[in-house]
């Protein structure tokens, strides 16, 4: 009988053993539940995340192209401007050559009229009487 009791207290420690046991794995698959969710969750996560980085990256792309693109009009447009500004500095100085020619022919025209036409004495303001 005494045998008998021990392996009942036995059974009973295992059977208290193994209910412990049957709580801890229980609580084991929760955890495991709990994690699967929660991989799902950051799976779709990574998912939103990637869809937003790889829209990211095209639209710095694009980005980059039209920024390209804008300099490429904008040297285009540069070089037209200086070239009309070269255009017009040509045509202000040729006509400044032009006015200055064009002066220095009548101030020479005039100086030559002064110096080689006799010149006549100006006529007086008094009248002389005769006596």
């Amino acid at each position: 009988m005494a045998e008998n009791e021990a392996e009942n207290v036995k059974l009973a420690v295992l059977e208290e053993k193994v209910f412990n046991m049957v709580e801890v794995i229980s609580k084991l698959d929760d955890t495991i539940e709990k994690l699967s969710d929660l991989s799902v969750n950051v799976s779709k996560m990574l998912a939103v995340h990637e869809e937003k980085l790889e829209f990211a990256r095209e639209s710095a792309a694009e980005t980059a192209r039209e920024i390209a693109d804008l300099e490429t009009k904008m040297e285009e447009h540069h070089e037209r401007t200086s070239m009309r500004l070269r255009t017009l500095e040509r045509r202000v100085w040729t006509g400044i050559g032009i006015a200055v020619t064009v002066g220095l022919i009548l101030q020479s025209e005039l100086i030559g009229r002064i110096i080689l036409e006799p010149q006549t004495p100006p006529e007086s303001a008094i009248i002389e009487r005769k006596s």
